[in-house]
């Protein structure tokens, strides 16, 4: 409400309020003129007479004009008619003293039509200006300066209308080629002169704009401007969309074309023009098969005529093949094309015909193969006669094997058993020293030799197919500890030191007697290369995802590479005289047997000769509460 409040004063103002109150006005003014007339002594001379007359004057020929002018001039006559008769019957004198007021009226209602004519012509343009569709600016022609422009216009750049009257057109228009050559096309009398270009905002980012501009005789150029930056970068992403795919059909190992009705190209790739040259405006059996005729007959032809896609293969006289697969396709502009893929199958075909001479010759090599395979089956029925015959066999042998070692050792034990526990009683009683050395070579290769017996047949026990473990839950630790009671008195005789380093809560799966004898022998071959026959024997155990590692180091003489690649092998010893009989060399053989029963592997380190040595094997680890 007190906008149009405003607004309606600032008409009223301006164009002396509305047609009906705007003529009051003026009859008003006429009529208080009158009446000063009537009323004052000395009217041609009076300031209350002439006041009213300026006045009216004034405002008649702002809003009127010309006729405002006329009807000033007519009411001056009308108040020197009445200066006459008021100074009748000599009106000479108040005549010659009026005529300045009244010429002095007369230039004001001039005056006054002259600004009322330039503010309503600003104001029109300026009306005229905001309605206009989409943008509108006013430009000097020689002074390169703007005249006006809408709010439409100085929205979009960011800038008040009152920043951009008078400013250089430069400033938000620096593309001096567009520049120019509109101005340069833009003439007096001239037709309008449109372009594209670029203005730059107060914030320095660009916009497109579509420029239209028609000079005035004035040498004011009117320019409408339409924003179409989100046109320009719809078609520059468009361009770049049109220009990627050109490049990845360039890129293709088959020719790409477009083919219109007519057998001319609308459109084809590198590959295509490498393959058969630029085909200008020749059509595709000119450029394909160097006919003058289409083929026959056309498979091209059904793609336009059926609207369904088509493939077919031909031969080029370059001696390749070619498999097209063909597509009904529609241009931007509603024309028929038809979208053909070509690829090169030479090799292929080639492939194919030597395919079907091999399936040939396979077919009667299957034929050949089903006679075989029938005498085969004749073979086999006999064969597994034969085999479950020598199965039988080895399976006797095997058992005869395991009584006859079994039997072995139960014969070789029985006498060695006596000899074993009567030999340290003849040494206490032979008192002859020669004698005595004699009896204890005789002890120590009577004890070598049970041993061996023992060892022997522990192994061969290993190696059976038939044994079967009891394998159960173990503490490693707990366990570890039971075979470590056996040597802590002798061990500390000989300042061995053994160290139990398995966690607590380390649970293997493995046969109980078994893992004591796996502990056995490893610390029995720990002590026997100790140096000087004493130092530190360490059992480690780490888990490592699903199963246990353990550890057994010791700090004795070390083994070389040779010796550590050998270490497994039966009645392998690594001292290099070979006459050491404190040991037949299968303790490290029965752990591996015992260790590859339970599924895992046993293996040795060393850092040389002097640094000790290293037996680590592998448990299956069970997961504790």
């Amino acid at each position: 409400m007190a906008e149009d409040t405003a607004t309606t004063l600032s008409r009223f103002v301006r164009d002396g309020g509305p047609g009906r109150n705007r003529a009051a006005l003026i009859a008003g003014i006429a009529l208080t003129a009158a009446i000063a007339a009537l009323l004052t002594e000395s009217p041609g001379t009076s300031f209350f007479f002439w006041s009213p007359l300026f006045i009216f004057a004034v405002l008649a020929g702002y809003r009127y004009r010309e006729k405002g002018i006329a009807a000033a001039t007519v009411l001056g006559l009308a108040a020197l008619g009445v200066i006459s008769l008021r100074a009748y019957p000599d009106p000479t004198a108040p005549l010659f003293v009026a005529l300045p007021p009244f010429v002095a009226m007369i230039a004001l209602a001039a005056l006054a039509a002259t600004i009322g004519y330039s503010t309503r012509e600003r104001a029109c343009r300026r009306e005229g200006l905001e309605a206009v569709p989409g943008g509108a600016l006013l430009l000097g022609r020689e002074d390169r300066m703007i005249k006006d422009a809408n709010r439409t216009f100085t929205g979009v750049l960011g800038y008040a209308r009152e920043d951009l009257q008078g400013m250089p057109v430069s400033r938000i228009w620096p593309y001096a080629d567009d520049r120019e050559r509109f101005f340069a096309t833009t003439i007096p009398g001239g037709r309008s002169t449109a372009v594209e270009t670029r203005f730059v905002g107060r914030d320095g980012a660009s916009h497109w704009f579509a420029l239209s501009g028609l000079c005035r005789n004035d040498g004011v150029i009117s320019c409408q401007v339409s924003e179409i930056t989100r046109y320009r970068e719809a078609e520059e992403a468009l361009n770049a969309e049109h220009r990627r795919l050109i490049s990845i059909l360039d890129t293709l190992p088959a020719y790409v074309t477009l083919q219109r009705e007519d057998h001319t190209f609308r459109f084809t790739n590198r590959a295509f023009r490498e393959t058969f040259g630029d085909p200008g405006g020749r059509t595709c059996y000119e450029v394909q098969q160097g006919s003058r005729r289409p083929c026959t007959p056309c498979h091209g032809a059904l793609v336009f005529t059926l609207r369904s896609p088509q493939r077919w293969e031909w031969d080029h006289t370059n001696g390749e093949t070619y498999e097209v697969h063909a597509y009904p396709f529609i241009d931007t502009d509603g024309s028929c094309l038809m979208l053909q893929l070509g690829f090169a199958i030479t090799q292929r075909v080639q492939a194919e015909e030597a395919l079907k001479g091999f399936a040939g010759n396979l077919q009667a090599k299957n034929q050949e193969l089903e006679v075989l395979r029938s005498q085969l089956s004749v073979v086999n029925k006999d064969l597994d006669a034969m085999v479950r015959e020598r199965t039988a066999d080895v399976e006797k042998l095997l058992t005869q094997k395991d009584e006859f070692i079994s039997q072995l050792g139960h014969d070789l034990k029985t006498p060695l058993t006596p000899l074993v526990a009567l030999m340290p009683r003849i040494l206490q009683r032979e008192q002859d020293p020669e004698l005595r050395r004699l009896l204890e070579i005789t002890a120590h290769n009577v004890t070598y030799m049970k041993d061996l017996v023992e060892k022997t047949l522990k192994l061969a026990r290993m190696n059976s197919l038939y044994i079967e473990l009891d394998l159960e839950p173990l503490n490693l630790r707990a366990e570890l500890n039971k075979v470590l009671r056996n040597y802590e008195i002798p061990f500390r005789a000989r300042a061995i030191t053994l160290e139990n380093n398995v966690p607590a809560g380390v649970t293997v799966r493995a046969d109980r007697v078994l893992l004591g004898e796996i502990f056995d022998n490893l610390i029995a071959n720990a002590v026997k290369y100790m140096q000087n026959g004493t130092g530190t024997i360490s059992i480690d155990a780490a888990r490592e995802g699903g199963v246990v590692i353990v550890a057994v180091r010791d700090t004795g003489i070390g083994m070389t590479r040779e010796q550590l690649e050998r270490a497994f092998i039966e009645f392998y010893k690594a001292d290099p005289s070979r006459h050491d009989l404190e040991s037949p060399g299968l303790g490290l053989a029965i752990c591996k047997r015992i260790i590859e029963r339970h599924k895992g592997r046993i293996w040795a380190e060393s850092a040389g000769e002097g640094e000790g040595s290293t037996i680590l094997f592998s448990l299956e680890a069970i997961e504790t509460p």
